[in-house]
């Protein structure tokens, strides 16, 4: 087996006291009407959500994924920025992404780019983040612009932010969508030039590339398995065309993973959960997900001469056709191990993001596979010790005020008074160029 993967995990943080899809209507993304909200639920779902992160970090996973959706019941700890932060607070060395948030929903690039500067300094360097152009529920559901220009728009905010992240500031940026006069990023990310990128992406050409090109992780979601590993061929490409060295961290298989006893235990405690995801979550029709311009003439194409994603309605998928399709993985630790072997290997992924509660799971059931997951299949996957990557290799920032005080070095500035002493300048009155020198001209600073 391969000794090399790294684990991370996601919640789905669904709220799950709704009716089946077919009495709801539409759509359940974003027209289930929110009078089937229960506050006291819905407080333990996202207790349970957040509780979940200091659990992982306990069991050893590298690290966890926050998703993000809006306006309906899938994800009402969705808001992945806020959850994000508390997320942090809760764990020490677990890395911690965002994916979400969606960048389209921001009236500024520069909003996303402070707040991805901020979460990187409260995690110490532990931060990722995502960038994907999500679905088109979320577009309606959001209400914050025309999905026709959500592609075009996309590229302009992350031109915008990518910028943000590596140019010294203030700079203009003068675009079709965004302008500014002063973009001048305060404070920059720890880590440098920006926090590490995945990029959600069902398999269109134009998504792989812009993966594949910015030197970005493929996040593999959503497509049958034939077509997945057809996309991971393609971002495999993609990656050598653009003359970077191919590293199989790049892709993430993203399976929704339960974990009990035996293959039997296993599969009478899932199916329910992942027939009910199948059947009930992912209902929408064609065009909440697609609005017009969504997605590249090209990729629509492509749907609908079918075989690829959305090609038949997501409910008519068996429990069979989910294990068949690699994006589920039910049974034994062994079972689950000797599969997770074959799709991670097939798809030459070197980073697996299981979803550990599909969705609707009990906490009970979380917590077990969690555990039995941690305890009995990632040690078959690293090297000897079983210890994560957070435990095997530097991060940046500091982790005690020794360690700051070592390596902190001189301040680019001096403030005036410091040097000539506490009230040697009146700051009421000052001009801002007199309570700060150069660190060249202030010299070293007598202790007192």
């Amino acid at each position: 087996m391969p000794n090399n993967l790294e684990f991370y995990i996601n919640f789905g943080g669904k709220f799950p006291y709704i009716p089946r899809r077919d009495q709801l209507g539409k759509s359940i993304f974003i027209s289930t009407p929110n009078d089937h909200y229960d506050d006291v639920r819905g407080q333990r779902i996202i207790e349970d959500f957040l509780g979940n992160f200091a659990q992982a970090e306990k069991l050893g996973y590298d690290g966890a994924v926050i998703l993000e959706q809006h306006s309906g019941p899938n994800a009402i700890a969705g808001q992945s920025i806020v959850m994000a932060a508390a997320a942090i607070s809760r764990t020490t060395n677990m890395r911690i992404g965002t994916v979400g948030a969606i960048l389209n929903s921001y009236l500024t690039p520069m909003r996303y780019a402070e707040e991805i500067a901020t979460l990187d300094i409260l995690s110490n360097g532990r931060y990722f983040f995502g960038l994907p152009m999500g679905i088109g529920a979320n577009y309606h559901g959001l209400g914050m612009m025309n999905p026709t220009y959500a592609r075009e728009r996309f590229r302009e905010a992350h031109d915008f932010l990518k910028r943000a992240f590596t140019e010294d500031g203030p700079f203009k940026f003068d675009g079709k969508f965004f302008n500014a006069e002063y973009v001048n990023l305060w404070p920059k990310p720890l880590q440098k030039p920006y926090p590490e990128a995945w990029v959600p992406a069902a398999g269109s050409k134009e998504s792989l590339a812009f993966a594949a090109q910015n030197g970005y992780s493929y996040l593999a979601v959503l497509v049958p398995w034939p077509i997945l590993l057809k996309n991971c061929r393609t971002f495999r490409e993609q990656v050598e065309e653009a003359g970077q060295e191919w590293d199989p961290r790049r892709i993430v298989s993203t399976p929704h993973v339960y974990v009990a006893e035996t293959d039997r235990q296993a599969r009478k405690e899932a199916e329910a959960h992942v027939m009910s995801l199948l059947q009930n979550s992912l209902g929408s029709p064609f065009h909440d997900s697609f609005p017009p311009g969504h997605v590249t003439e090209g990729s629509l194409r492509g749907m609908a001469a079918g075989g690829g994603y959305r090609s038949k309605d997501v409910s008519e998928t068996t429990y069979e056709d989910a294990l068949e399709s690699g994006q589920f993985i039910v049974g034994s630790p062994d079972t689950v191990a000797e599969r997770l072997e074959e799709i991670t290997t097939e798809m030459d992924a070197g980073r697996v993001c299981i979803t550990g509660d599909t969705w609707t799971m009990p906490s009970w059931m979380t917590t077990k596979n969690m555990t039995l997951f941690a305890e009995e299949v990632m040690p078959r996957f690293r090297p000897a010790g079983g210890r994560p990557i957070w435990d095997r290799t530097e991060r940046a920032g500091y982790r005690t005020v020794s360690e700051y005080g070592a390596i902190a070095g001189e301040p680019k500035f001096i403030p005036q008074s410091i040097i000539e002493g506490v009230g040697a300048v009146d700051i009421r009155t000052a001009h801002v160029d007199e309570l700060r020198v150069p660190i060249e001209e202030a010299g070293r600073v007598e202790s007192s």
